[in-house]
């Protein structure tokens, strides 16, 4: 037989359809990650406004994106109307 504390939490859980909408409005950092190889302390400090740094991946590469530190998807870079995209192709 269950207690009333067992009973109190049992009508307290939720169900993930019931937790969602407070949850769809919660902050999270997207992050796409690629490295530049070869980069150094000297490439570092010579970067100035509208300096361009060489990724040495080729158009259409697969990086990485990140949610709060997790790694969900891999994307590629695009070009919508005149600015840079994120195009996902696969979740992970």
């Amino acid at each position: 037989m269950a207690t009333e504390a067992q009973a109190r939490a049992v009508e307290t859980v939720h169900t993930p359809r019931e937790i969602w909408p407070e949850a769809l409005e919660l902050p999270c950092q997207l992050s796409v990650a690629f490295e530049v190889p070869h980069f150094t302390i000297r490439d570092l400090l010579s970067l100035r406004v509208n300096s361009l740094v060489d990724t040495k991946r080729r158009e259409g590469a697969h990086v990485p994106v990140i949610v709060n530190a997790v790694m969900v998807a891999w994307a590629e870079f695009d070009v919508i109307d005149g600015r840079l995209a994120v195009r996902m192709t696969e979740m992970v």
